[in-house]
Protein backbone atom coordinates (compact mmCIF):
# COMPACT_ATOMS: atom_id res chain seq x y z
CA UNK A 1 0.00 0.00 0.00
CA UNK A 2 2.41 2.87 1.02
CA UNK A 3 4.85 1.67 -1.43
CA UNK A 4 2.62 2.34 -4.18
CA UNK A 5 1.20 5.80 -2.59
CA UNK A 6 5.19 6.60 -2.72
CA UNK A 7 5.59 5.95 -5.75
CA UNK A 8 2.64 7.95 -7.15
CA UNK A 9 3.64 10.83 -5.48
CA UNK A 10 7.08 10.36 -5.94
CA UNK A 11 6.62 11.36 -9.69
CA UNK A 12 5.22 15.35 -8.69
CA UNK A 13 7.49 17.92 -7.82
CA UNK A 14 6.77 19.29 -3.98
CA UNK A 15 7.78 21.96 -2.69
CA UNK A 16 10.21 21.04 0.82
CA UNK A 17 8.30 17.39 0.51
CA UNK A 18 10.22 14.32 1.00
CA UNK A 19 9.23 11.17 -0.64
CA UNK A 20 10.43 8.54 0.73
CA UNK A 21 9.83 4.43 0.03
CA UNK A 22 10.61 2.08 2.88
CA UNK A 23 9.18 -0.60 1.75
CA UNK A 24 9.06 -3.58 4.20
CA UNK A 25 12.70 -2.08 5.76
CA UNK A 26 11.44 1.57 7.24
CA UNK A 27 14.02 1.22 9.66
CA UNK A 28 16.09 1.60 5.94
CA UNK A 29 15.19 5.27 5.78
CA UNK A 30 15.55 6.37 9.96
CA UNK A 31 18.45 8.36 8.79
CA UNK A 32 17.09 10.22 5.65
CA UNK A 33 14.58 11.38 7.95
CA UNK A 34 16.82 12.75 10.57
CA UNK A 35 18.66 14.41 8.04
CA UNK A 36 15.67 15.76 6.36
CA UNK A 37 14.16 16.95 9.63
CA UNK A 38 10.96 17.50 8.83
CA UNK A 39 7.97 19.12 10.43
CA UNK A 40 5.77 16.27 9.53
CA UNK A 41 6.32 12.88 9.29
CA UNK A 42 3.20 10.76 6.99
CA UNK A 43 3.67 6.97 7.47
CA UNK A 44 1.48 5.38 4.85
CA UNK A 45 0.84 1.39 5.92
CA UNK A 46 -1.49 -1.08 6.04
CA UNK A 47 -2.56 -1.36 9.47
CA UNK A 48 -4.98 -3.93 11.43
CA UNK A 49 -7.36 -1.72 13.00
CA UNK A 50 -10.36 -5.01 13.06
CA UNK A 51 -12.33 -2.76 10.39
CA UNK A 52 -13.46 -3.71 6.89
CA UNK A 53 -11.32 -4.12 4.23
CA UNK A 54 -10.71 -0.96 2.63
CA UNK A 55 -11.16 1.23 5.33
CA UNK A 56 -9.00 4.00 5.78
CA UNK A 57 -7.55 5.29 8.97
CA UNK A 58 -5.62 9.31 9.50
CA UNK A 59 -4.88 10.17 12.76
CA UNK A 60 -1.51 11.21 14.84
CA UNK A 61 0.38 8.23 15.11
CA UNK A 62 0.72 8.60 19.21
CA UNK A 63 -3.37 8.67 19.34
CA UNK A 64 -3.53 5.61 17.95
CA UNK A 65 -1.15 3.47 19.71
CA UNK A 66 -3.61 1.83 22.14
CA UNK A 67 -6.20 1.35 19.43
CA UNK A 68 -4.86 -0.76 16.15
CA UNK A 69 -2.08 -3.02 15.28
CA UNK A 70 0.35 -0.54 13.80
CA UNK A 71 2.90 -2.67 12.32
CA UNK A 72 3.01 -5.06 9.48
CA UNK A 73 7.00 -4.94 9.40
CA UNK A 74 9.53 -7.27 11.29
CA UNK A 75 10.33 -3.84 13.55
CA UNK A 76 7.18 -2.08 14.62
CA UNK A 77 6.52 1.31 13.31
CA UNK A 78 6.02 2.16 17.09
CA UNK A 79 9.40 1.46 18.19
CA UNK A 80 10.61 3.12 15.15
CA UNK A 81 8.84 6.44 16.03
CA UNK A 82 10.23 6.17 19.30
CA UNK A 83 13.63 6.32 18.05
CA UNK A 84 12.82 8.87 16.04
CA UNK A 85 11.82 11.00 19.22
CA UNK A 86 14.93 9.41 21.02
CA UNK A 87 17.35 10.89 17.91
CA UNK A 88 15.55 14.69 18.55
CA UNK A 89 12.92 14.14 15.74
CA UNK A 90 10.19 16.60 17.34
CA UNK A 91 7.68 16.39 14.37
CA UNK A 92 4.46 16.25 13.59
CA UNK A 93 3.75 11.71 12.96
CA UNK A 94 0.60 11.27 10.86
CA UNK A 95 -0.42 7.55 10.14
CA UNK A 96 -2.58 6.98 7.16
CA UNK A 97 -3.13 3.67 7.34
CA UNK A 98 -5.44 1.11 5.57
CA UNK A 99 -7.13 -2.31 6.86
CA UNK A 100 -6.32 -5.44 4.43
CA UNK A 101 -8.12 -8.23 4.02
CA UNK A 102 -5.06 -10.25 4.94
CA UNK A 103 -2.22 -8.96 6.52
CA UNK A 104 0.27 -11.65 5.19
CA UNK A 105 3.14 -10.82 3.84
CA UNK A 106 3.45 -10.60 -0.10
CA UNK A 107 -0.78 -11.02 -1.08
CA UNK A 108 -1.95 -9.50 -4.06
CA UNK A 109 -3.56 -6.21 -3.93
CA UNK A 110 -7.43 -6.83 -3.12
CA UNK A 111 -9.84 -4.16 -5.03
CA UNK A 112 -10.12 -1.95 -1.61
CA UNK A 113 -6.64 -1.50 -1.10
CA UNK A 114 -6.07 -0.30 -4.69
CA UNK A 115 -9.30 2.00 -4.42
CA UNK A 116 -7.71 2.93 -1.49
CA UNK A 117 -4.14 3.96 -2.78
CA UNK A 118 -6.12 5.82 -5.21
CA UNK A 119 -7.89 7.96 -2.65
CA UNK A 120 -4.85 8.55 -0.59
CA UNK A 121 -2.57 9.41 -3.38
CA UNK A 122 -5.00 12.00 -4.33
CA UNK A 123 -5.85 13.28 -0.85
CA UNK A 124 -1.95 13.55 -0.40
CA UNK A 125 -1.23 14.83 -3.78
CA UNK A 126 -4.08 18.04 -2.75
CA UNK A 127 -2.25 18.35 0.87
CA UNK A 128 1.24 18.33 -0.10
CA UNK A 129 0.41 20.72 -2.73
CA UNK A 130 -1.28 23.18 -0.50
CA UNK A 131 0.99 26.29 1.13
CA UNK A 132 0.88 26.36 4.67
CA UNK A 133 -1.02 29.95 5.91
CA UNK A 134 1.99 32.17 7.12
Amino acid sequence: FGVHVASSLKQINFENVLILDAGATPEAVLDDILEYKPSHLIIVDTIDANRKPGDLIIARFEDLLDEVAVSTHRLPLTLLVKYLRLMGFDGEVILVGVQPRDLSFGETLTPEVEEAIHVVTDLLRIVLSTKPYE
